[in-house]
């Protein structure tokens, strides 16, 4: 997958850029979702492969692990489990990771969340996929060209 041609998404309402795989789609929020999803990204090409960007506001006194414990919850009582958390550096930031997964349609919904936060604002970004032996080092990828953008 290091080899999928990407293009720069730029959202300037949103205050965020990103490299996604040009054969994706942007797609309009779910507000049934979560009321803080933002945007969409999508491809139905070799499986079934989501990216939704969560924006809200934060409280930078609340570390990464209250924020994962919280969402762990709510998905958990989606049918979610197999939670394993983790690091990695976005751009010069920190940034925990959540796993996690449940059963769909015969398979597996395989999903990774990357919490990224400068300041009062962070944004999840929320990866899933019905082929996670071949999407998530692109994921990774696109996460790790995640830029915050001024206001």
């Amino acid at each position: 997958m290091n080899s999928t041609d990407m293009k720069h998404y730029r959202s300037s309402e949103w205050s965020f850029a990103l490299d996604i795989p040009k054969r994706w789609h942007s797609m309009p929020p779910q507000c049934t979702n979560s009321p803080n999803e933002v945007m969409r990204f999508a491809s139905k090409e070799d499986g079934t492969h989501v990216l939704i960007v969560f924006r809200e506001i934060r409280d930078p006194k609340q570390v990464f692990q209250e924020v994962s414990d919280a969402v762990q919850k709510v998905l958990a009582s989606h049918g979610f489990g197999n939670f394993v958390p983790g690091t990695m550096t976005v751009g010069s930031r920190v940034a925990m990771t959540l796993d996690f997964d449940r059963s769909k349609d015969g398979g597996t919904w395989s999903c990774r969340h990357y919490f990224v936060a400068d300041g009062t604002l962070r944004y999840t970004l929320g990866f899933g996929t019905t082929r996670k032996a071949e999407m998530f080092d692109l994921y990774d990828r696109m996460a790790q060209s995640f830029e915050f953008q001024a206001e």
